[in-house]
């Protein structure tokens, strides 16, 4: 069994990887759709006082931590060694874990760039009849068009992606109407997965350039630097709590 912590005006699940594990194959048999949601220290930042967000979160089944960042203030180091899930590389493994080599994805993008990205690492693990279909949203989702299109594919997974509050808005609008299995929203740590997990060009390649290109490109969101940001955030939020009360 998993519990709830409390970050800023957020609450997320803590739960164990073998708990995430069992609560997938549940999800993935169920016949109405869960939602699990990950978020960064960018999306409590954002988004902690928005009335929509604390809805569509206290509606979802699982709201994972998607970076350890978010988990400074709670011995994040220990919780790891302890088989806690602290971030997304938890979701991510269980393409290894789990028998999903007959589910089907439809990923619902932001852009291009987010698409080929995603893309890129389903290749590497599934084949192309796994990816069911994709959308890019380019800040203008058609959603019956859309709904539509889910329907006919019947995906068991749906990746949901999208700009600022689209994304809550969309599934506050259109969850009853989604025939699939399980929607994972990930449109707050896609960036980080993305420069985790960067595209290096073939030029940089054949100059041996890769592993520095990388390692420059991960540094805006290396966990040293955003840890340093949280705990301003967080003796921020304490401060201005302490006025309030």
């Amino acid at each position: 069994m998993g519990t709830r912590i409390r970050i800023m005006d957020m609450e997320v699940d803590m739960l164990t990887q073998e708990n995430l594990q069992t609560d997938a194959v549940s999800y993935l048999s169920d016949e109405y759709l869960k939602v699990v949601h990950m978020i960064s220290l960018d999306y409590i930042d954002t988004h902690e006082k928005n009335e929509l967000v604390k809805q569509v979160l206290a509606q979802a089944d699982l709201v994972l931590p998607g970076e350890k960042t978010i988990l400074s203030a709670h011995h994040v180091e220990m919780l790891e060694t302890g088989g806690m899930v602290v971030d997304y590389h938890s979701l991510l493994g269980l393409s290894e874990l789990l028998p999903l080599a007959e589910k089907t994805f439809y990923l619902v993008l932001r852009d291009k760039k987010e698409a080929n990205a995603v893309y890129r690492y389903l290749s590497r693990h599934f084949s192309r009849e796994n990816v069911a279909g994709v959308y890019v949203a380019d800040g203008n989702v058609a959603e019956e068009a859309l709904i539509n299109d889910i329907n006919t594919k019947l995906p068991d997974i749906v990746v949901l992606s999208m700009d600022s509050t689209e994304q809550e808005e969309w599934l506050e609008n259109n969850k009853g109407k989604i025939n699939a299995k399980l929607c994972l929203v990930i449109g707050s740590i896609l960036p980080l997965i993305m420069r985790d997990n960067v595209h290096i060009p073939t030029w940089l390649k054949k100059l041996h350039l890769g592993g520095a290109y990388r390692f420059f490109a991960r540094i805006p969101y290396s966990h040293f630097f955003r840890k340093r940001i949280f705990n301003r955030k967080m003796d921020d939020y304490i401060t201005k709590k302490k006025l309030r009360g």
